[in-house]
């Protein structure tokens, strides 16, 4: 019964939270957990190289936020300066709009495969008329996304977990949360689809290959961007994130001040509860689609 109460424990607090505040950190799952670690966490405590891992796994740390850095900060060239080196990707992320492009990119690009398959695809509900070797990668790779579905949930949780983070007070950091969430889920869900659409073979196995590089391009401009100046990502965690409590407190006093910010969270809502539903659905689909996709393809 432990596990079962874990899951139904760990679901619940999931879905207590929303998009500026998360899961509350400060709450034992079980009873019987330990208790959670609410002390001050001093930037001495960890490595710079901890930093940047912080500042790279935290879900609500983007390329809007990425952007938002350059136009406040960025643009002193500190980072620049205290290496006495020029990078390109620095200077041209805030003349270029470099983040904002990615995030442009990979929309795009989506939105392009996704049109070509409604346009391109005439099979009906359960087409059937796949060759046997199609049906069998149609299975595999709705196996391998049932089995990898778990791991997305665990990877959510272990980043919305952290002892500090980006606090919740802009809308940039919210339209970053609801993209690394939505465009996560919709990619895994939308390929599935795709590899049951396509004709090709070869097609199939490559699309699952492509959709995941394409889901990653976000995460990869952060981790080749800091790989150059970690030091951005240091002053980031040092002068930008906090604690759960200090951003709760932040969040709530934002909230009293601001009626757009009160009226944006209740906007929200929904849309993450779906979402959070959605994360949860995945392994469902993913298993569904095993029987579903060998059978009708």
């Amino acid at each position: 019964m432990t596990s079962v109460e874990f899951l139904r424990e760990g679901v619940r607090q999931s879905f207590a939270g929303d998009i500026a505040l998360g899961p509350n950190t400060e709450r034992k799952v079980l009873p019987t957990c330990v208790t959670p670690n609410m002390g001050p966490n001093t930037s001495e405590d960890i490595s710079d190289e901890e930093k940047t891992e912080q500042v790279l796994s935290d879900p609500k740390f983007g390329m809007f936020s990425l952007f938002a850095y350059h136009l406040h900060h960025g643009h002193k060239n500190s980072a620049l300066k205290e290496r006495n080196t020029l990078y390109c990707t620095h200077i041209f992320s805030l003349l270029f709009a470099l983040p904002i492009l990615v995030f442009l990119t990979q929309w795009l690009m989506y939105i392009a495969i996704v049109s070509h398959q409604v346009r391109t695809y005439d099979g009906g509900f359960c087409p059937n008329r796949a060759e046997g070797e199609e049906k069998l990668m149609m299975a595999t790779v709705s196996l391998f996304y049932f089995i990898k579905s778990f791991f997305l949930w665990d990877s959510i949780v272990d980043r919305t977990r952290r002892q500090k983070m980006i606090p919740s007070t802009s809308y940039i950091v919210m339209a970053d949360t609801f993209q690394e969430f939505g465009f996560n889920i919709m990619v895994y869900m939308t390929n599935l689809w795709v590899i049951f659409a396509d004709n090709d073979f070869l097609n199939m196995f490559f699309n699952t290959l492509a959709m995941e590089f394409l889901m990653e391009m976000d995460n990869e401009f952060e981790r080749n961007y800091f790989s150059y100046l970690p030091g951005v990502a240091v002053d980031i965690y040092d002068n930008m994130f906090v604690t759960y409590r200090e951003n709760k407190i932040l969040v709530a006093q934002k909230t009293h001040d601001s009626d757009c910010f009160r009226r944006c969270r209740k906007c929200s809502w929904l849309p993450f509860k779906i979402l959070m539903f959605l994360f949860m659905a995945l392994p469902v689909v993913c298993f569904v689609f095993i029987f579903y996709g060998s059978i009708c393809k």
